[in-house]
């Protein structure tokens, strides 16, 4: 029998508008969202919240999101996973990229976008089993910085009818 599992699912923090002749996957934090993933990576160092992997988007913001976590790093930190799939995606394929993670770790956490982010707990959350709390502050809305945390037994490929434990939104 496998460990519980625990999936973060945290959209990037508050970005900048495109820019004239910008591309959307540049897009950068802005002062405002940089403090925005301080705080969620207090957030997780006070809940005690030990990351295993990290599937990120390869876009500007999600990986400055990551960074500005302060994860721990080295033979200490993650495995980590930045890619393109992960900023273009919907959230069957992100789904299916967590049921792919190899089953040597407990905790994923994955840095993306809406609409795909939201939709990955929408579409794997039992919302009967929710947290009320939890499902009340993220059932119509996921904001940048926003965070779900699914929890389920078995291994990654049995993600499906997950428990949203709790949910964090920026301030």
């Amino acid at each position: 029998m496998s460990s519980p599992r625990t999936l973060i699912v945290l959209r990037h923090a508050q970005t900048e508008d495109v820019r004239p002749g910008g591309r959307d996957r540049d897009r950068r934090l802005t002062g405002h969202g940089e403090e925005q993933a301080r705080a969620v990576g207090e957030f997780l160092r006070r809940e005690s919240i030990v990351v295993d992997t990290v599937l990120c988007s390869a876009a500007v913001r999600a990986r400055q999101t990551l960074d500005l976590l302060a994860l721990p790093v080295g033979t200490d930190g993650p495995r980590t996973e930045i890619s393109e799939l992960y900023y273009t995606a919907g959230s069957d394929s992100l789904i299916d990229a967590v049921r792919a993670l190899p089953d040597d770790g407990d905790c994923a956490l994955l840095v993306g976008h809406a609409p795909a982010l939201p939709g990955v707990v929408y579409e794997a959350v039992d919302p009967g089993s929710a947290d009320p709390a939890a499902w009340a502050a993220i059932e119509h809305r996921f904001p940048a910085a926003a965070l779900a945390r699914l929890e389920w037994a078995g291994g990654w490929p049995d993600l499906g009818s997950a428990r949203l434990v709790s949910a964090r939104l920026p301030d």
